[in-house]
């Protein structure tokens, strides 16, 4: 009989790129001779009769035991070897393939996506409120009510020009235009926009699972060290104005 420890004896090589995509990690072997050596070994392993006896009881046993630690080494060492899994095993491989491959809604950006390729850089999104910066007090508002407005607000516009019989003269479009930019995002002042697919100012992970889009939506609005850059703007504006 023959252990081997694959850790020690073969090992994984970890890296990790950065690309247009995000980043990305990736897992090889690392000494790749010495590992088909050991998956041949350990195939060849038996129990069988004795050739040169006559009693039927004498078998030749031929053992490979193989020690591995690494997650990975060990799931593609069970691949590679057609290793029979135990019924707990395969339960738990479904479910982890069943995971991966179920579409999942991301709180911070709001979009779809799959663990399998969830990835830093997959998710832009803003983590703050946004002000309206016209205001003397700055006040606060969520995106989506801010949007809700400007939306409304561009609606009242078009219906009061229909009822004039008449389109909107130059500096009722100027006052419009105007106000469509006075949203700002507290976490880097990048102006609200209603239409369009506008960049976030963070990139990350889709995600987290094990909260709602509220929750997220809550913590956002509540961020502590967005208010108090909200109150410092307030300040120096009311310096400026002294």
């Amino acid at each position: 009989m023959i252990v081997y420890d694959l850790d020690s004896l073969v090992g994984v090589n970890k890296s990790e790129s950065v690309s247009s995509m995000g980043l990305s990690s990736s897992q090889s072997l690392a000494n790749q001779n010495l590992y088909i050596f050991v998956k041949e070994n350990f195939q060849l392993a038996h129990i069988e009769p004795t050739l040169s006896s006559d009693d039927s009881t004498q078998v030749e046993e031929k053992w490979s035991i193989v020690v591995i630690r690494d997650p990975f080494l060990c799931r593609q060492f069970c691949d590679d070897v057609q290793f029979t899994l135990s019924v707990s095993e395969t339960q738990q491989r479904a479910a982890d393939r069943a995971e991966a491959e179920q579409t999942l809604r991301c709180v911070q950006c709001n979009d779809f996506y799959s663990e399998e390729d969830n990835k830093v850089g997959q998710c832009v999104h803003h983590d703050g409120f946004v002000y309206d910066n016209y205001s003397n007090t700055l006040t606060q508002w969520s995106p989506e009510r801010a949007i809700e407005q400007l939306l409304i607000e561009e609606a009242e516009a078009v219906q009061q020009a229909n009822v004039g019989n008449g389109p909107l003269t130059n500096e009722q479009k100027e006052r419009a235009e105007r106000a469509k930019q006075r949203f700002r995002y507290i976490c880097c002042n990048q102006m609200l926009q209603t239409s369009g697919n506008a960049n976030g100012c963070k990139k990350g992970k889709h995600g987290p699972q094990n909260i709602t889009r509220n929750e997220w939506e809550l913590a956002r609005d509540n961020n502590q060290e967005y208010h108090e850059k909200r109150r410092r703007l307030l300040t120096i504006r009311a310096e400026q104005h002294q």
